[in-house]
């Protein structure tokens, strides 16, 4: 039996890397998140969805896989990072699902808080104390956004758009609409409606490796507002 898997065959995590033209970061990253796994002893497995990238994204994660334990490569046409990790949800085996960005350094620490909440929650939700590296436009979004989200669903976390953990069984029970930052959100708001037990933990936000979150960009941020809206009215209309 090897390290990645617990006595009945499965991991306890499933990390899900999104990735989209990352050839410079992608093999430092998942390098580093794979030593992180083991070093903290969580049977776990690390699956790269190659997001239709252009560049050398698809084969260096195909090399990955081939030399490291436990990392897997599923490659498909751009759909954005929730249409990234719901394909890798899909192909996941562990008991838990996790979409780690592949620009955020991994340390042990950083999965510590999830980790505690195994077995306990069925969605842990990662709240940063700190926006590190958010501009005042930024700030004024990540302020307006889980208020709005409170506002609309009645869902009432401090922090929406971060790292989550979700029980697997669970999520993959739910739909999913939305390809992009949006979904996030929505899968909070639909696994609340099944009745998950939600966790909120405190987490630490670190610099990014390498480039400026798309994220901070005003059309991103109009995206993921029309998407939110879209979702709600899908949603109400179901309460119908």
């Amino acid at each position: 039996m090897s390290g990645s898997e617990t006595t009945s065959g499965a991991p306890a995590l499933s990390v899900i890397v999104p990735a989209f033209n990352e050839e410079r970061l992608l093999d430092s990253s998942i390098r580093a998140l794979r030593a992180t796994l083991d070093e903290i002893k969580v049977p776990a497995e690390i699956i790269v969805v190659d997001d239709g990238s252009v560049d050398r994204t698809g084969a260096i994660a195909d090399l990955l896989a081939h030399n490291l334990r436990a990392v897997r490569t599923y490659h498909q046409s751009n759909k954005g990072i929730g249409g990234a990790f719901i394909a890798g949800s899909r192909l996941a085996t562990g008991e838990y699902i996790m979409l780690w960005p592949v620009d955020m350094p991994a340390a042990p620490g950083d999965f510590a808080p999830y980790v505690a909440e195994f077995g306990l929650a069925d969605v842990i939700v990662g709240c940063r104390s700190e926006r590190v590296g958010y501009n005042p436009l930024m700030r004024l979004n990540a302020w307006i956004y889980p208020r709005l989200v409170a506002l609309l669903f009645k869902l009432r976390v401090r922090d929406v758009n971060w790292i989550h953990a979700y029980r697997r069984s669970k999520f993959l029970r739910i739909q999913l609409d939305q390809p992009g930052i949006p979904m996030l959100a929505e899968a909070l708001v639909r696994m609340r409606d099944q009745g998950a037990r939600i966790a909120e933990v405190n987490v630490v936000m670190k610099p990014r490796l390498h480039g400026t979150a798309s994220a901070s960009r005003p059309s991103v941020m109009w995206q993921t507002l029309a998407g939110l809206l879209s979702f709600w009215l899908i949603w109400r209309g179901e309460k119908r």
